[in-house]
């Protein structure tokens, strides 16, 4: 039934002559019909006909009634409202231009922020089923993590990954990967240049577990994953493959050499793959078999029970809910936890394992990654862009009173000739439909661009982050909804407002035939509306530039002055462990040769680069049993404290005789010293990795505290290592120049390239640069915040501006009166003004007291700034009304040049 109507309602609208004809040769066929009968009655031919007429009832309208019957009049008034709107936004250009503008900026800016934070947050894997998948831990370890005395875990060793594997009562199956990539340089078959390369190091069960299907060729399983070194197949990503290869049809079967290993490509992963991890990009997959053989650390965590390396995630059996796999996961874990801790373990052992804890969480939108850091600021920043959309309707709303008011004349004809108000009201409102239409589509366009800048904006490396910001159903969804919301939000109160006509006063010539009081307070409520709220964006704006403003002048304990990083990949030239030290050193001596370098060092982290970290044992139960032993780890050149400006406190740092023929030795910072020997020198002590050997090490040095993972952190105790005592490669070479390094930088490479011209230069960057990438969530809000802050602020003024101009033109004729009878140009100056900065001042109060109440809310992001900043507080409102008293001057100055003659004579 329902097909039916709706099948003869489509037909009445696609083929609507033949549909009128029909009707028309049905409706004339019923009165021939009742003619026909007349005259067999015996009735004349022309009364027959007359009777018939006049038995039938109008023939226009019952035509009429059989189009309602079809159900498409609502739908031909639409589209005739539709026509007429288009008709008058082009006979309005510039009224079309700006409202349009205004509209797509708005929403374009809500749909491109919108798109990162559905990238982020929102959007499931491309696995099969993702809402089955869970993660052991938060995956809140960010890399290698020995394990305790940790009391929630999140990494995992493959021992215990197997074990868990076999648990089909609670899972379909289990999968395992590296948690960390490796940045590395491989040569593909096709290429005699390295190209870099992320690496992700993964299970054999990874790529089934998540249910994908190979672009091309096929994905890595089982199989691949049995034999320790015996499987050298990877998977590249579908970007990497168009990026570098060119999207080869035939890179299957191709090979990739990295290190001493060549790798056969197997297969294209998915185009809607790019990682488990949000924000991690990875180019190639290999089994975790292969881990000995791939650089740089040529791990083999497979036997070794507390080698914690792995993040597990596995897919729920159907009827297992998360909780009960939980349950039964963390007795299984602390029965795995007492088998490595062997038959007699200590009493702080013990403590251990009983605090230990896994727990299971949902998994079906990836590993978080960025997630943790952008959040936050994300919701932040959907807040501002919310309300900047709300200022464009109201700017919007305020061009549709000006244009209604010129409409005035239009309407009340429109009115006297029978058209109801309702009918007027619907036609602007498919006015302002057309109008966010226009804008919505002009915003989708505008947040497709932005949205990749905004990846640009938002990422701490050289490179975009890579995550995929398309423009998706849900993206689009969004901008669909943000355009008829912002239809109704600026359409609504302007369509009723102007359609009020006094039809006694309404034909008379431009002489204000609606309630043109009512309509001017609708206009200045809006202006108010936009100055508070554009208030409350620049004070936002405000307290977020103070706050990387007071983050930017803080000390790292680093010297950032003339010392510029060279980001190379040691690992590439294939060395074995004990012939990296004397590449080291030959570069470090070569490098300092140059005039102009005063120092230089090779380092395995600098700030803002993750870390390595451990539990020690010292002699001595300090500290307490309980407190966590774990300390961070770095490994660096003699002069490392020399280039970067760390100082010595006491003992010595590192020199070229610490070998490995020697004792091995260490310098550790002053927050070691404080926990492991407090109220005593550390020179001299020992310490060691486990509890059998606690005088591995001899501490020669202790040198300042240093922050190496975020401007805010309290520094934690640090072990540097010396890379002459046996390391493997090394990623970061420092040098400190002594005045610009721009045209030293092209020797330092020929050295590099001299010593080994198979160690590539993947990055030059000062160090100053490279600490300032560290605030890129806090450049991105607080520019964005600048930004919107000040449209909107420009927005209002504009706003402003265009209300005093309509009032000024309504007023023409008693301003003329006011000059007439002895006002002075001051004195019209003034009352103009006075009216402009009374809608300021209200606006300004309003959002003062919206902002004492919201900034609290981001109080969490703010740094040494409080919500309520006096200085923020004091200067926003005055920047604000110096730039509103400039818009308000501009209308009052034409005011005060009014000609009295020629104003009364118009009247």
């Amino acid at each position: 039934m329902f097909i039916s109507r709706l099948k003869r309602r489509w037909r009445a609208l696609i083929k609507k002559k033949d549909v009128e004809q029909h009707l028309d040769d049905e409706l004339r066929y019923h009165i021939e019909r009742d003619t026909a009968r007349n005259i067999q009655s015996g009735m004349s031919a022309e009364d027959a006909r007359y009777a018939a007429l006049r038995s039938f009832g109008n023939f226009d309208q019952s035509k009429e009634e059989c189009r309602d019957a079809w159900g498409v009049r609502q739908i031909e008034n639409l589209i005739q409202d539709l026509r007429f709107s288009t008709r008058l936004l082009v006979k309005s250009p510039t009224f079309a231009f700006l409202a349009i503008l205004t509209l797509a900026l708005g929403i374009g800016a809500n749909t491109a922020i919108f798109s990162l934070l559905d990238a982020v947050m929102l959007r499931s894997l491309p696995a099969k089923n993702p809402e089955e998948l869970v993660l052991f831990g938060k995956a809140q370890s960010g890399g290698l993590n020995n394990g305790f005395p940790n009391e929630s875990w999140d990494l995992f060793s493959f021992p215990f990954y197997e074990i868990v594997r076999q648990r089909r009562d609670l899972f379909q199956d289990v999968g395992s990967f590296l948690s960390m990539t490796w940045n590395v340089h491989g040569k593909t078959s096709d290429s005699s240049e390295p190209k870099k390369l992320e690496v992700q190091l993964v299970s054999g069960s990874y790529f089934p577990l998540l249910g994908l299907n190979a672009h091309l060729g096929r994905l890595i399983g089982n199989d691949d994953d049995r034999t320790v070194g015996q499987h050298p197949v990877t998977v590249v990503s579908y970007a990497w493959w168009q990026r570098e290869l060119g999207g080869d049809p035939n890179v299957v079967g191709k090979t990739i050499t990295i290190d001493q290993t060549t790798y056969t490509i197997i297969g294209v992963a998915p185009k809607s793959f790019i990682s488990t991890t949000v924000g991690q990009g990875t180019d190639l997959w290999i089994p975790l078999a292969m881990s000995p053989q791939l650089p740089p650390a040529h791990w083999n965590g497979r036997t070794d029970k507390l080698f914690q390396d792995l993040y597990l995630i596995g897919r729920l059996n159907n009827g297992v809910s998360i909780q009960q796999a939980n349950a039964t996961i963390n007795v299984l874990f602390k029965q795995f936890l007492q088998n490595v801790a062997g038959s007699q373990p200590s009493a702080e052992r013990l403590q251990d394992i009983e605090r230990a804890s896994i727990e299971l969480t949902p998994a079906g939108r990836g590993l978080g990654g960025i997630r943790g850091k952008f959040a936050l600021p994300l919701k932040i920043l959907m807040a501002i862009v919310g309300v900047v959309l709300l200022i464009s309707c109201a700017n919007v709303a305020n061009l549709l009173l000006a244009r209604g008011a010129a409409r005035q004349k239009e309407f009340g004809v429109r009115i006297a000739l029978g058209s109801s108000r309702m009918r007027l009201v619907r036609q602007m409102l498919t006015e302002s439909l057309l109008l966010a239409t226009i804008g919505g589509i002009a915003a989708v366009l505008l947040a497709w661009w932005a949205s990749r800048m905004l990846l640009v904006m938002a990422s701490d490396q050289a490179d975009s982050l890579p995550i995929d910001v398309s423009l998706n159903a849900r993206v689009l969804g969004f901008a669909l909804l943000a355009s008829l919301l912002s239809a109704v939000i600026f359409g609504v109160a302007p369509a009723f407002r102007t359609t009020k006509i006094d039809l006694n006063r309404g034909l008379k010539d431009g002489k204000g035939p609606v309630n043109a009081t009512s309509q001017s307070k609708l206009a200045k409520s809006f202006v108010v509306a936009q100055v508070a709220l554009s208030l409350l964006l620049m004070v936002a704006a405000g307290l977020f530039v103070r706050t990387l403003i007071n983050l930017q002048s803080i000390s790292t304990g680093f010297d950032q002055q003339n010392v510029t990083i060279f980001m190379v990949d040691s690992a590439a030239t294939g060395f074995k462990p004990d012939r990296y030290p004397p590449m080291f050193r030959e570069l470090e001596e070569k490098v300092k040769a140059l005039p102009g370098v005063q120092a230089d060092s090779f380092s395995f982290f600098i700030f803002n680069q993750g870390g390595w970290s451990s539990p020690i044992f010292t002699r001595d139960p300090t500290p307490p049993q309980g407190e966590a032993r774990v300390v961070n780890q770095n490994i660096i050149g003699p002069d490392f404290f020399t280039t970067m400006g760390v100082p010595v406190l006491s003992g010595r740092a590192f020199t070229h005789n610490d070998t490995n023929k020697t004792q091995s030795v260490v310098v550790v910072s002053e927050a070691f010293e404080r926990k492991f020997f407090p109220g005593s020198s550390a020179v001299g002590k020992r310490f060691g990795d486990d509890e059998k050997n606690t005088a591995k090490y001899e501490i020669v040095g202790v040198v300042k505290d240093v922050k190496y993972h975020n401007l805010t952190e309290t520094p934690k105790p640090m072990v540097y290592y010396t890379h002459a005592q046996g390391t493997g490669a090394l990623e970061n070479f420092a040098v400190k120049f002594s005045g610009s390094p721009s045209s030293l930088i092209p020797e330092i490479r020929k050295v590099i390239k001299s010593v080994n011209s198979n160690v590539p230069v993947d990055e030059v960057v000062t160090l100053s640069d490279h600490i300032g990438r560290s605030l890129v969530y806090q450049k991105l809000i607080s520019r964005l915040a600048l930004f919107f802050g000040l449209l909107a602020l420009l927005v209002a003024c504009l706003g402003l501006y265009g209300v005093l101009s309509y009032s000024v033109t309504q007023r023409t004729s008693e301003i003329g009166v006011r000059l007439a009878l002895g006002a002075s140009t001051f004195t019209v100056l003034r009352l103009i003004l006075k009216d402009g900065m009374k809608l300021t001042l209200i606006g300004v109060f309003l959002g003062i007291a919206g902002a004492y109440g919201l900034t609290r809310l981001v109080e969490t992001l703010l740094y040494e700034v409080k919500p309520v900043d006096p200085t923020t507080f004091i200067a926003v409102p005055g920047l604000l009304i110096l730039v509103a008293l400039i818009a308000c001057y501009i209308p009052a100055r034409r005011a005060a040049r009014v000609d009295p003659l020629i104003a009364l004579r118009s009247e």
